[in-house]
């Protein structure tokens, strides 16, 4: 499989992915090194962060720690809305041990989302996300976000919780350049993933987002193995890896008529502020 990556020096991170299911579906059972080995990845890939949000993912041993023991991958760990019916004391309990691993650099994903995919009820999911978001204040931990179809009342729980000077990555953020100023209003320090949604051609609300927000305030992540971008979906490729942010990152540059080495460079110091890596 050959894939050509657009070519820059500039060193960047996944900032959000999830490793255990990009290995599960392409049956891989080695390490990140050996993934690399098998599949393309552009040379000036640093590394990512793969969250773990899934209550099956917590085990006091389980993949996760296995992952972690690679010096170029990060995690972050809590209970994704979609499992917020799921979560208990035990589990917060969990969660708390997995985020005292050295290289457990966040909380989250953390969230709500009012979509028809989600079957977690709302007030469960509200309850949840705020437990949790008081839980990275006490364990001074950044916070990683979903919000789907949830814009105000997420903002309003994050303003509830959490100090206005907190770092806060609002993932995969698919919702209007307004709200986007809102959150940046409320909070200095929070900074939206962008994902390989911004080269679909049909994804132009997402376009207007990657034009509207500054540069500075932006992260890369691919969501892997979810959203394989534009440039390389007529390859026949089935699934994202942390290799393909570069392909946000071109898209974004074109986007916004600067070159790729700014995009990546910009970005790259935003994930230092963001996780201090």
């Amino acid at each position: 499989m050959e894939v050509q990556f657009p070519v820059s020096k500039s060193m960047f991170i996944d900032t959000h992915c999830h490793l255990e299911y990009v290995y599960e579906r392409l049956r891989h059972t080695g390490s990140l090194k050996e993934f690399q080995a098998r599949y393309p990845f552009p040379p000036n890939f640093e590394g990512c962060i793969t969250t773990f949000c899934d209550p099956a993912a917590f085990s006091s041993f389980g993949t996760w720690y296995d992952v972690l023991s690679e010096e170029s991958v990060w995690g972050t760990f809590g209970c994704h809305p979609h499992n917020a019916k799921y979560y208990n004391d035990e589990l917060e309990a969990k969660i708390i041990q997995c985020l005292d691993h050295p290289k457990a650099i966040a909380l989250g994903e953390v969230g709500l989302d009012y979509s028809s995919h989600c079957t977690s009820p709302p007030e469960v999911q509200k309850e949840v996300f705020t437990r949790q978001a008081n839980w990275a204040v006490t364990l001074e931990k950044p916070l990683v976000v979903h919000c789907r179809d949830a814009e105000t009342d997420t903002l309003e729980i994050l303003k509830s919780c959490l100090p206005q000077d907190w770092r806060i990555h609002l993932h995969c953020y698919t919702g209007s350049s307004a709200f986007a100023t809102s959150f940046f209003r409320e909070f200095p320090n929070l900074f939206i993933g962008m994902t390989a949604v911004v080269t679909f051609a049909k994804a132009t609300n997402i376009h207007e987002l990657a034009f509207d927000v500054p540069l500075e305030k932006l992260l890369l992540e691919t969501d892997a193995p979810y959203f394989v971008p534009s440039q390389v979906a007529d390859r026949h490729i089935k699934f994202s890896n942390p290799g393909m942010a570069i392909f946000t990152a071109q898209r974004i540059a074109e986007i916004k008529g600067v070159a790729l080495e700014e995009v990546l460079e910009t970005v790259r110091k935003n994930t230092a502020r963001v996780y201090g890596i």
